[in-house]
């Protein structure tokens, strides 16, 4: 499910195509998969459908999703490796924002390991 942080210094558009690419990318929504409609999904978020109509041109023009005239917008078919590369370079523009602060707050590798570390256990990833 796509969530709308609205005090977020990222747009909202750009929110809406993460976690579009979020959902994609966890098979939420398949190859050729329909996406929901621009009014749907501006009903379901409360934004302005132009937000959702932005989100998904963006979207289009990276190739992530495609258009057929008159029947919505489709998830566009990539393979497995093109998916994870995906997820990977989400992820590691995370971890910079991550290291960024780090660095602001003059912690060590093994400090920012340790906070990670405990993250990870509270979130129970394996």
């Amino acid at each position: 499910m796509i969530r709308i942080n609205e005090s977020s210094p990222v747009p909202i558009y750009q929110q809406i195509i993460e976690g579009m690419q979020r959902e994609i990318l966890s098979g939420v929504f398949a190859a050729d998969d329909r996406l929901p409609s621009i009014r749907d999904l501006a009903i379901s978020l409360k934004v302005n459908p132009n937000t959702i109509a932005r989100a998904y041109q963006e979207m289009a023009n990276a190739g992530t999703i495609y258009f057929k005239r008159g029947q919505g917008a489709y998830v566009t078919p990539k393979s497995v490796d093109d998916l994870l590369e995906q997820a990977r370079a989400e992820m590691a523009k995370h971890i910079i924002e991550i290291i960024a602060i780090a660095r602001s707050m003059n912690l060590d590798r093994q400090q920012v390991r340790r906070i990670f570390d405990a993250v990870l256990d509270q979130q129970e990833v394996k």
